[in-house]
């Protein structure tokens, strides 16, 4: 499956989640510009497949309604909208939203894979800064390390005009993967580091950024069957209150394949990151897939529905 039909099928999942709402609710969506991308998404993917996203949305969304039963009664809805992508890089992960008379329930949808970020890596962008880490950022002794690495990826884009392959490169885990990975295990330690002053908040700002600061409903739809998750730190949802992690226990090679690192973290919360490239040609920067490993049934709601075909 290609990237681009990988994008045109979350979308889609995204409006049959947003149609069923509509539908169990009473309630408009929100006209705009990504109403339009995942309507459209919705009627390019094949008859078979809409059927498949159509009977997850209806498992899911019945299940979340019933769930927030009080909260969604006919008369506090207001509208049901479907995010633009930016929200997502403000802490807010939910795709589409039911607004209230009282505040907001939305939903993450994951069509076949349960990823919490995509976050890019480059000689320029400061993690610490951007994921709310420490207002300081990154230190220079992780600057010294991958400036240089990223700055060699530059060189060999711009000495092929753009055309250099990762597949011709050698020894690319040794030269690019590794060290890099090695850098952003050693920043993340140097802040989490239970003797330091950035430790707490440092973890829980990390977990913020992962997961998300709004609390949603995460949708994960399989072929067979559907997860729906509840993730609820502030308190906003009617399932349990979620309490995040206080503290990174350790940093390891453990789960989710050769090119990664785990966070493992109290309260039995675990992320892997996996680094790549995010494109065939070579480019200077490197990509995390960031997904869960471990997520604690006691402190997060998961139910799992079983999808039955006719």
């Amino acid at each position: 499956m290609t990237k681009q039909s990988q994008v045109t099928n979350g979308k889609a999942f995204e409006y049959a989640i947003a149609q069923k709402l509509s539908s169990c609710l009473g309630a408009d969506i929100r006209s705009g510009s990504s109403t339009d991308t995942c309507r459209e998404a919705f009627r390019r993917v094949p008859a078979s497949l809409s059927s498949q996203l159509t009977d997850a949305a209806d498992l899911a969304v019945e299940h979340i309604v019933e769930l927030e039963r009080e909260r969604l009664s006919g008369t506090s809805i207001r509208e049901i909208w479907i995010s633009t992508d930016d929200r997502g890089q403000q802490g807010d992960v939910r795709d589409v939203t039911v607004e209230t008379s009282d505040g907001s329930i939305g939903i993450s949808c994951k069509n076949n894979h349960a990823a919490f970020k995509h976050s890019r890596l480059s000689g320029t962008v400061d993690f610490v800064k951007k994921w709310n880490l420490d207002p300081m950022g990154c230190s220079e002794t992780y600057w010294s390390v991958v400036r240089p690495i990223f700055e060699e990826l530059n060189k060999i884009r711009r000495d092929t005009s753009g055309s250099a392959l990762w597949r011709d490169q050698p020894e690319v885990a040794e030269r690019f993967y590794w060290p890099v990975l090695d850098a952003f295990d050693r920043e993340l330690a140097r802040l989490t580091e239970p003797s330091q002053p950035t430790a707490e908040s440092a973890t829980k700002n990390l977990v913020a950024y992962v997961i998300g600061r709004v609390d949603f409903y995460k949708v994960i739809r399989r072929p067979e069957n559907v997860t729906v998750q509840g993730f609820n730190f502030n308190g906003t949802l009617s399932t349990e209150r979620t309490r995040g992690p206080t503290h990174v226990i350790g940093i390891d090679r453990l789960n989710g394949g050769q090119y990664s690192k785990t966070v493992r973290l109290n309260r039995g919360f675990a992320f892997n990151f996996r680094i790549h490239n995010a494109s065939s040609r070579v480019e200077p920067s490197l990509k995390f897939d960031i997904t869960a490993v471990g997520l604690p049934p006691t402190e997060i709601y998961v139910n799992h529905l079983r999808i039955t075909t006719n």
